[in-house]
């Protein structure tokens, strides 16, 4: 019996320091990636399947119709290829979002000041933006259902077709 004891005593220890390991990465990945992407100024792996994830909702957008369908697929490819280090520089500065979204979209210039200057004067949009600027994803994606089910992004889409 004295045998098995020790014999556990080693897999505890690696059980722990697996574990240990795991929240570790948790906790530091979105400041580790951060890291990465500003020493690289490239986009990370992370970057690229949150991009991936979001040219994907842009294109289930697509309506059937040849003119729209082919400014939602030239929307599509730009944000594809816009680094996200000039996204997230976006989610700091009215003008650079502005023109971010009119790059990005079919929007004038007109309305995408508009709808730059809607996202940093309301207050709602505040958390969306932090967690744009700050890399964090996945808090991104909360606020964004947030604002999608309370009918903010709704709003602003009226707001700007005005």
């Amino acid at each position: 019996m004295r045998h098995s004891k020790k014999n556990r005593k080693p897999l505890i220890i690696t059980i722990v320091t697996i574990l240990v390991v795991l929240v570790l990465c948790v906790v530091f990945f979105f400041p580790l990636n951060n890291v990465l992407r500003n020493v690289t100024g490239n986009d990370t792996a992370s970057d690229k399947v949150v991009k991936s994830e979001l040219v994907k909702k842009v294109k289930a957008r697509k309506t059937g119709d040849p003119a729209k369908d082919e400014k939602i697929d030239r929307a599509a490819s730009v944000i594809g290829k816009k680094k996200m280090s000039q996204i997230m520089s976006a989610a700091n500065n009215q003008k650079q979002a502005a023109n971010l979204i009119e790059s990005s979209s079919s929007l004038s210039k007109q309305q995408s000041q508009k709808a730059a200057q809607e996202i940093f004067t309301n207050d709602s949009y505040t958390g969306l933006r932090n967690a744009i600027s700050s890399g964090k994803w996945y808090q991104a994606y909360e606020q964004y259902q947030k604002l999608s089910n309370n009918g903010e992004i709704d709003q602003l889409r009226q707001d700007i077709n005005q």
